[in-house]
Parts: C-alpha cells; structure tokens; sequence
C-alpha cells in the first residue's frame, strides 16, 4: 500500500546542461538534505538522480569534466562516416570501471527511482523502477538521443531511446500515478523557456522514422506534452510543487558543451541554487 503525503523529486535532463543539476544535488548531498520518497529522472536526470542515491557527491561533475569531453564520446567524424556522435556505451564502461556508481548504497533505504524511457516503436514514455538488473542499461537507454545514437538500448527484448522525447518533463506522471502532496521539479532551462516546434522533429519523423509511426508521432507531439507539463508546474491542481531552474545567463553550458569553464560554473551556480531551494521546500 502506497505511503499517503508522499514527496517527489522530479529531475529534468539536458546533456550537459545537467552540470547544473548535479550542482543542486550535491548541495543537498552536502546539506544532507533527502526528504523524497519518489524520484523520477529523465536522460542526463537520470543519472544526476542515481549518484544523488548513491551519496556519490562529485561523480556527475568528474563524468562532465572528464569522461564526455573524451574523444572518444563525442566524434563527429564518426558520426559523419554513419557511427554514433555519442558513444554512450562507451562512456557506461568506461565510468563503471573507473568510477563504478556505489549500487549497494542506491539501492539500500533509497527512495524509490524510476528512469524515463521511450518506446523505439511506439513512441511511448516507460517509466521503468530502478533495480540492479536493469539500472546501467536503463541510464545508458535514458540518454540515448534518437539520431546522435544509431541503435536503440534492449532492456528485457525491448528498444528504447532517450526519455526527453516521450515525456520530458514528467510531473503529470509522478502526481497522478504516485498521489504525492509535493513535488521539488529540477529544470535545466531557465524558468521563461518554451519549447518551440523543430523543423529537425519534423524532418525525422517524416524520413527517419516513418516505419515506426508510432515513435514518429511522439516526435511531433513533444513539443505540445512539454510546454502542458510547465503549465501543470506553474498551475498544479492538488500538489505544492517548487519549481528549481538555472539563471537565464549565456555562460551556462549548453547540450553539447565541451568548454570546462561553462561546465564548471554551470556546477557552482547549481551549488548555491541548491542551497536556496532547501529553503524554499521547507517554506512550501
């Protein structure tokens, strides 16, 4: 039986535009701050939340500064020549043997942790339960972008991409299927972000991927369930939702960012924005 008065924490991804995020859970790491029972992350959100449950402060930002600015992560020659742009396999075994992610302390008295999927085929959001079985592969499928990663990431004989195309931003998800009274919603987008409709969906689902209809279609719906989720933020029915974004400032890292020093301040202004929305949860 579900918990009543439960708590969620709902992390957006963002590529490296998540260095900000990993700021914000290290600043609770720090203040030793964890008072959620559900956690939802969506691709790069997804791993912001693992090493947040796994107490690992520091990993996403040594994953950011290090391993994704590799060159053997983003290749752009590869990508030309009908290879992946980002070889995210590559970089899961990689960190798993250099700096494997501490599963025994994610999966002991953890919230639970739920990472958004895709469908390859019929464009449908998953939400799969975090477990030892499928977290590595569930985090590495959570972030493969459709297109910068050629094949879709089995997981128990299903195909799936990256979250963010399903469902990007996925409040209506953890307040309807959880009953949460609260809901912390960590952005990687400044507050007055919208997203437009992209002639890049568009192209995909008509060329690309036209035999999975399915899938084609949820490319050229997102852009509508994504600015329906920041309108259920700003205007929730029944839960209080505190809503975290980054700062409107062109210094912040983009999606594809290999400049160290945006990455960098991205992460401390996640740092002191992190401190501050302990404040206003406890104020909400």
């Amino acid at each position: 039986m579900l918990q009543q008065n439960r708590q969620a924490l709902v992390v957006e991804g963002g590529g490296m535009r998540g260095a900000f995020t990993s700021g914000v859970l290290d600043a609770f790491l720090q203040q030793q701050f964890n008072p959620f029972d559900l956690c939802v992350g969506v691709s790069s959100g997804s791993t912001n939340v693992a090493n947040y449950l796994a107490a690992q402060q520091g990993r996403t930002l040594q994953i950011y500064l290090d391993h994704s600015l590799r060159p053997e992560f983003i290749h752009y020659g590869r990508f030309f020549k009908g290879g992946d742009l980002l070889d995210l396999k590559w970089m899961w075994d990689v960190v798993e043997q250099e700096h494997p992610l501490n599963q025994e302390r994610l999966f002991t008295n953890h919230p639970e942790f739920y990472m958004v999927l895709t469908h390859a085929i019929s464009g449908e959001a998953t939400y799969i339960k975090a477990s030892k079985d499928n977290i590595l592969d569930g985090l590495r499928a959570s972030s493969s972008i459709p297109v910068l990663t050629r094949q879709a990431v089995d997981i128990f004989g299903e195909p799936y991409f990256d979250g963010g195309v399903a469902d990007a931003l996925p409040v209506h998800w953890a307040a309807q299927q959880h009953e949460v009274c609260k809901l912390m919603v960590l952005r990687t987008r400044p507050q007055n972000y919208h997203k437009v409709s992209s002639k890049g969906d568009q192209l995909l689902a008509r060329y690309l991927f036209k035999q999975q209809r399915g899938f084609a279609q949820s490319l050229l719906t997102r852009t509508q369930r994504y600015n329906d989720s920041v309108k259920f933020v700003r205007s929730p029915a029944k839960q209080k939702i505190l809503e975290v974004c980054p700062p409107d400032l062109k210094n912040m890292a983009g999606r594809l960012s290999k400049n160290r020093a945006k990455i960098r301040y991205s992460y401390d202004v996640g740092l002191e924005t992190g401190l501050k929305a302990i404040e206003d949860w406890y104020k909400l």
